[in-house]
């Protein structure tokens, strides 16, 4: 699978796995990454599908309906990838976090609710998961934040909860984060995500120093 990997400064332990929206590349959300820890190992993945010259990590029959055949397919193949990446590069997933844009997102909800893949957290920015494909999996130590658009009209503020449920539903401990903007990513999205990256952070530091005691 296309990808770039940048490994991180000062011996951070954490890495932010990227995931572009329709017609992007891997290195579109780079800037993201950086507002939400610059200094983390970043691995920044390109869709491996192609709907009229626009790259997407899975096919769909329309703006509203996933090809099912494909999303299952291609998120076997970026799990998969995403095993393989952590030997390579020595990175851990269980101290990872999925960074995903539009359909970016999806692939990345796929991911969290089909495959007993342990992730650290994820951000999920306008993601609308229309697909029914949910496995048992058990999210109860994962985090995750979503954000949506109030004017959304891609994927609607509604559809964000609607995923929202899902992952609770498998014990993920998830919020959303409604911005007055559009379908694109604003300042405030990124704002919201570092600082929630920065609490998950100290939370999990401070049950380490707990333990300790």
């Amino acid at each position: 699978m296309e990808h770039l990997f940048i490994k991180g400064k000062n011996k951070n332990p954490y890495t932010i796995i990227l995931f572009h929206g329709t017609g992007g590349r891997e290195t579109d959300l780079l800037d993201v990454a950086a507002t939400i820890d610059s200094n983390a190992n970043v691995l920044s993945l390109r869709g491996n599908t192609d709907e009229n010259g626009r790259t997407r990590f899975f096919k769909r029959h329309s703006p509203t309906e996933f090809d099912e055949d494909s999303l299952r397919e291609e998120g076997r193949k970026v799990k998969d990838a995403l095993v393989n990446f952590e030997k390579e590069y020595g990175i851990n997933l269980e101290q990872s976090i999925l960074v995903g844009y539009s359909n970016g997102a999806n692939m990345a909800a796929h991911l969290l609710l089909n495959y007993d893949l342990y992730f650290f957290g994820a951000i999920l920015l306008h993601s609308g998961y229309k697909s029914e494909q949910v496995q048992k999996v058990d999210l109860t130590r994962t985090s995750v934040m979503l954000t949506a658009g109030a004017r959304d009209m891609v994927t609607t503020a509604g559809e964000s909860y609607q995923l929202k449920k899902k992952l609770e539903l498998r014990g993920a401990i998830a919020e959303v984060k409604l911005t007055d903007g559009g379908h694109e990513i604003v300042p405030d999205e990124l704002m919201e995500a570092h600082v929630w990256f920065l609490g998950l952070k100290r939370e999990t530091e401070d049950e380490f120093d707990n333990l300790g005691k």
